[in-house]
């Protein structure tokens, strides 16, 4: 193994002494001075995502149900972006931000959920590959099949449903990607490279996704708690889409959901349980996040994702933890799922290629610094989203204290806005209701501007080459209870 990559260093050396240092080196031919302190690269990198899971359904970010105590009791010990956004709220759209580092106006990998990544790009895998660290993955949903090329630059590749075909009984599709079976695949996984010296590990959870069913005989706290409230009913039509027997009752959905986080959160304690008795968390940089959130029956939109830009499917957690990341910090700027990218190469492997990366590394916040720049005008800090399907999309930009959005197509002006845009303050108007466009004009012009010079970077359209499912991801589509 080479000796591990360093990332961009900090100096602790005096100015008096390093000038002293200069001099007397020029002097004397002789390298005196006081070096930059170099930070070895973490040894151990796992990425671990869950599908569907939005922000303020966790208790990491104050939901008041307790559905993810396992996550909760690492935060003290890391970094929670508290204002995090998925670039696209479809798992292959997402996932191809994050593991090109670029948003998808630029790669074209858009609207659709399954996708493939085309090989013009230097995937986030491949080039921690190159950078010398073992790669293995365990998925758990089937538009990130090997079949449509997410494979690529890992050395193992676990699907959890195998070979075969999906059933179409959506109690047995959701026993093959439940956490169960996640963690079947991933904790040989980690006893197989426990010894490798640099290694990359993706566990991707599936259970948070509709349907909402729960393992056979898994019981679920959250029916009849405080929470367990209200009459709104479930729309025939949807109930009959996503299945959960004779059920209708809005808040026995959402327990359902709820639950679903609940048993995610559960496996992923185990699998780091595990990873700690083999020592892989030793010098290791743990990120936990999600691909997008989902709507809960807001905006009229039920139990689905990508159709709408609000912040139920667009904002996830994420929180990284490891060695030499400051304890207990919250960052509350936004950043996007695109910084992962950037991150990740400067930490592990700071010689590959940057050109084209359209995200900024997080590494400064998570040294113990502040970003070395900020996006936008002055301290202002963008992060950007789409959602929808053409011709009826959106665009977004939130700065973390107000949201813009741009409407294109017929769904865009259904607020009866003019040109399809909506302004909401989202301390005062979290769940995004009331469009201030035409009341606040200060902040509806600041953002446009940032939008509208963010909407012509978009170059680089492969809209053409990133088609494709396979039949696997076909048929999990349906079972999932939507069309790709």
């Amino acid at each position: 193994m080479s000796s591990a990559p360093v990332h961009a260093s900090r100096r602790r050396c005096p100015p008096l002494l390093l000038a002293a240092t200069v001099l007397l080196a020029a002097v004397a031919g002789a390298h005196l001075g006081c070096r930059p302190e170099a930070e070895p690269a973490p040894r151990r990198i796992f990425l671990i995502t869950v599908d569907t899971l939005r922000a303020d359904h966790t208790s990491l970010h104050g939901y008041a149900r307790k559905t993810t105590p396992r996550i909760d009791a690492l935060a003290p010990s890391g970094v929670l972006f508290t204002d995090a956004v998925a670039q696209w709220p479809k798992t292959g759209a997402s996932f191809a931000s994050i593991f090109t580092g670029r948003y998808p106006q630029t790669t074209g990998m858009m609207q659709k959920a399954a996708l493939r990544i085309p090989a013009t790009y230097l995937t986030l895998p491949e080039m921690l590959h190159a950078a010398g660290y073992r790669t293995g993955a365990v998925v758990s949903n089937a538009v990130l099949g090997a079949r449509l090329g997410w494979d690529s630059g890992f050395d193992e590749y676990l699907q959890t449903w195998g070979q075969g075909d999906f059933p179409e009984d959506a109690q047995a599709f959701r026993d093959l990607v439940h956490a169960p079976q996640v963690n079947r695949l991933a904790l040989p996984l980690l006893d197989r490279h426990a010894k490798d010296d640099k290694l990359f590990v993706w566990i991707h959870y599936t259970d948070p996704h509709a349907p909402y069913a729960l393992p056979e005989g898994a019981p679920n706290p959250f029916v009849d708690d405080a929470r367990y409230t209200g009459e709104e009913q479930v729309p025939r039509h949807v109930a009959r889409v996503y299945r959960l027997g004779d059920r209708r009752e809005r808040r026995f959905y959402v327990a359902q959901y709820d639950a679903n986080v609940l048993l995610a959160d559960r496996y992923i304690g185990e699998l780091l349980d595990h990873a700690r008795r083999l020592g892989l968390l030793d010098d290791a940089l743990v990120i936990f996040t999600a691909d997008h959130g989902e709507s809960l029956g807001e905006h009229g939109s039920w139990f689905e994702h990508g159709p709408l830009p609000y912040n139920t499917t667009a904002r996830v957690p994420l929180l990284v933890i490891g060695k030499g990341v400051p304890a207990g910090r919250r960052v509350e700027q936004p950043v996007e799922l695109v910084d992962l990218y950037p991150t990740l190469r400067e930490l592990a492997a700071p010689r590959a290629d940057k050109r084209g990366l359209e995200g900024h590394s997080l590494v400064p916040w998570l040294h113990g610094g502040e970003p070395h720049a900020a996006r936008g005008e002055g301290e202002i800090r963008y992060a950007y989203s789409e959602a929808g399907e053409r011709p009826h999309y959106f665009r977004s930009v939130q700065d973390g204290a107000w949201k813009l959005v741009q409407g294109f197509g017929r769904r865009g002006g259904r607020l009866g806005v003019p040109g399809g845009w909506e302004l909401y303050d989202l301390a005062a108007d979290p769940g995004e209701t009331r469009n201030l466009a035409t009341a606040r004009i200060a902040e509806l012009r600041r953002l446009r501007a940032a939008l509208l010079r963010w909407g012509r970077t978009g170059a680089e359209r492969r809209s053409g080459e990133v088609g494709g499912a396979d039949a696997d991801a076909e048929k999990a589509l349906k079972a999932l209870g939507y069309a790709n």
